[in-house]
């Protein structure tokens, strides 16, 4: 039996209990394959797609994301309290965290490119956690601990994207290059001794590493074609 929507004319064949446009109650509508004669076949209510799969992927996603910040949130905390230095910076990048979720929210409701958020949030959120290092005396902290979580916090994110398929998978390998990139800046920096970096610097460059690596020995021509297109080779 499936249920109708009057408001929306339309007929949903999963087993939601609100109408996914207009979210009114759904009335249960019997099955009637008789045509009544001389009804105009542009009044007769159309048929709804199964979207409780999509909704329970959507929903997962959400709570995974919420989940992974609540976990890396608890880490930074450990860490600032095990390397205090005078600056409560895991605060700051609780902050960052929240907006992550907020905007993520944001994105799945308006239906935005997950991959173009996920990238200008990461730049944005580096740049930020940067200055604030820099404002408040330059401890360190920003480029030994907040950026490599950031680029951990974000491949994984980016995995489970690709799992669930919000938006096009293969379009994520634009963010796991450049999280990457950042991860090898982190390593070079270090070892010029420009900047003196943490072990987290080092599990960042193999995490993001071992993630594209993955990417695109999975992805094969997908991948490659992929590329082709962003950097027009």
């Amino acid at each position: 039996m499936s249920k109708h929507c009057v408001r929306c004319n339309i007929d949903i064949v999963d087993d939601a209990v609100k109408c996914p446009l207009c979210d009114g109650v759904l009335a249960d509508m019997e099955d009637d394959s008789d045509e009544t004669p001389g009804v105009d076949q542009m009044s007769k209510s159309i048929t709804y797609p199964d979207v409780s799969v999509s909704v329970r992927m959507i929903q997962f996603v959400i709570r995974a994301a919420i989940f992974a910040a609540i976990v890396a949130e608890v880490v930074v905390l450990v860490v600032n309290y095990f390397t205090f230095n005078g600056v409560y910076w895991s605060l700051i990048v609780g902050i960052g965290l929240l907006y992550g979720v907020i905007t993520l929210l944001y994105s799945v409701r308006k239906r935005k490119s997950m991959q173009r958020i996920i990238l200008v949030q990461l730049l944005l959120s580096i740049l930020l956690v940067v200055a604030l290092d820099v404002i408040l005396g330059y401890k360190g902290w920003s480029v030994g601990y907040a950026i490599p979580i950031a680029l951990m916090a974000v491949d994984v994110s980016v995995v489970v994207f690709m799992i669930v398929g919000i938006n096009d998978w293969q379009t994520y390998i634009m963010t796991e290059i450049t999280a990457f990139v950042l991860s090898v800046i982190l390593i070079v920096l270090h070892l010029t001794n420009l900047v003196d970096t943490s072990f987290f610097a080092l599990i960042a460059f193999l995490v993001t590493g071992f993630i594209l690596l993955g990417t695109i020995l999975f992805g094969q021509n997908m991948i490659s074609n992929e590329i082709k297109r962003r950097f027009h080779i």
